[in-house]
């Protein structure tokens, strides 16, 4: 397809500015081990009441990540002997895509693997995505009304595809939000007892910072991302509902860039030379706020720490909500990679959601939060999580105050092609010095092409 060349560039290169990245890779970045499995695939004949299932997942099972996940389908398979689970890893997301895209020739599909929305969208245009509502509201198999309401808002949304007349076709499997990081040392210096809650508190927090400490505001690296959460927060959408129209290029997404443009042009904001510089800046104090993902929690602590050895004084940091047009009405981006089950016999789909719903709930949600790479998709899961709250206490405040008010971006086929308009609009403006409206007109133009399949 058009987009496929495209996908592999931007999950490949997450690190290397194809865009979506605030510091990190907003989701596992692919990997090039050849495909693995946690145990041998299921013989022929199974043993009476016993239904084999597999499931395509993108993480390297010799790496931290996947070495969890097996553990987890085990215990799952200890749970329910009555299934047996062929994991597969399928080297990244840019493989799981290729995969499912020669098996929609082949017919050769996994019962349950994991995507990112955009690309679920095209597997369910083409038919073989079972829809989950049936299995979310089953009396007996289903989520109960106290299970529904643990589950964060957002991460439902962001299984209702477009495509499909907004049915829930995906169940969060590794979502993150995007925070602001907050130098608090730094800010008490410049005078502020608070973190700022608007817009125009941030942007005079900058100066201030500035003229009273010497040191650099926002260190920042081009983002579509980021900036959808910056058009969130202004009351604003990137596309329409129906993911048929560009709306980044209405007030909120111009106000966005031209408030990046005045701190840029105020020597308030700086693109750091070398890549995802944002995030050292931050570590070394010399920078009061960065924005990035609830899912590099550790890759700021390591920095830190780094930091510490190095020299540089201590101090307190933390990451808080972003700044809001209106802070009663917060909103920030949501991002991340969902299950999917394909269409198969009912008995098959049926072990598919049990080991879905498994996974989403609050003990196993909580266990690979623990990784520090994802947020707990359940807000009781933080009953689970005394370790990993001990020692990064913030983990609370991400999943309490910045999670139930991430939104997901609609979920289309275009959506990176999209996202890669967007990325060079946002380079337009901090590098070429386009005016924001221009720029921003100029990608939605484009983006509604696409949208629309013309």
């Amino acid at each position: 397809m058009a987009c496929t060349s495209l996908l592999v560039c931007l999950l490949l290169l997450l690190l290397a500015g194809c865009d979506l990245v605030p510091a990190t890779p907003e989701a596992p970045a692919p990997t090039v081990e050849p495909t693995a499995e946690i145990q041998a695939k299921p013989t022929e004949t199974l043993p009476p009441g016993v239904t084999d299932i597999v499931f395509w997942e993108p993480l390297a099972l010799d790496r931290s990540q996947g070495l969890l996940l097996g553990e987890m389908v085990r215990d799952f398979q200890t749970d329910n002997p009555d299934l047996l689970v062929e994991v597969v890893s399928k080297s990244g997301y840019a493989g799981i895509d290729g995969a499912m895209l020669a098996g929609l020739e082949s017919g050769e599909l996994p019962d349950l693997a994991v995507a990112f929305p955009s690309m679920i969208s095209q597997y369910a245009t083409a038919g073989v995505v079972a829809p989950l509502d049936p299995y979310l509201y089953d009396a007996e198999l289903g989520l109960s009304q106290e299970d529904l309401a643990d589950l964060l808002p957002g991460l439902l949304e962001a299984g209702q595809l477009p495509a499909t007349g907004r049915q829930i076709m995906a169940f969060p499997f590794d979502q993150n939000a995007i925070g602001m990081w907050v130098n608090r040392s730094l800010l008490a210096q410049a005078g502020w007892d608070h973190v700022p809650a608007t817009w125009d508190e941030f942007e005079q927090a900058c100066f201030d910072v500035l003229a009273r400490t010497g040191m650099g505001c926002y260190p920042f690296v081009e983002s579509a991302t980021t900036l959808a959460a910056w058009i969130y927060s202004r009351g604003g959408q990137t596309l329409d509902p129906a993911g048929q129209q560009a709306l980044f290029n209405e007030p909120p997404g111009v106000e966005s860039l031209r408030l990046l443009r005045r701190l840029v042009d105020a020597g308030l904001a700086w693109r750091p030379a070398e890549a995802y510089g944002d995030y050292v800046a931050f570590a070394n104090g010399q920078a009061a706020f960065t924005f990035s993902s609830t899912g590099n929690n550790q890759l700021y602590a390591e920095a830190y720490e780094a930091a510490l050895k190095n020299g540089v004084e201590p101090f307190r940091w933390e990451q808080a909500m972003i700044p809001q047009a209106d802070p009663q009405h917060p909103a920030t981006a949501l991002y991340g990679a969902s299950f999917f089950i394909v269409q198969s016999e009912p008995a098959r789909q049926e072990a598919a959601w049990r080991l879905v719903r498994w996974f989403g709930e609050a003990r196993q949600s909580a266990r690979w939060s623990s990784e520090l790479e994802a947020m707990p998709v359940r807000l009781s899961a933080l009953d689970y999580m005394t370790d990993t709250l001990a020692a990064y206490p913030f983990v609370r405040v991400q999943v309490e105050d910045i999670l139930p008010y991430a939104r997901p971006e609609p979920a289309v086929p275009a959506e990176f092609e999209v996202r890669d308009l967007l990325y060079t609009a946002i380079l337009s403006v901090t590098q070429d010095y386009v005016d924001p409206q221009v720029a921003l007109d100029r990608a939605a133009a484009e983006a509604d092409v696409l949208l629309s399949g013309r």
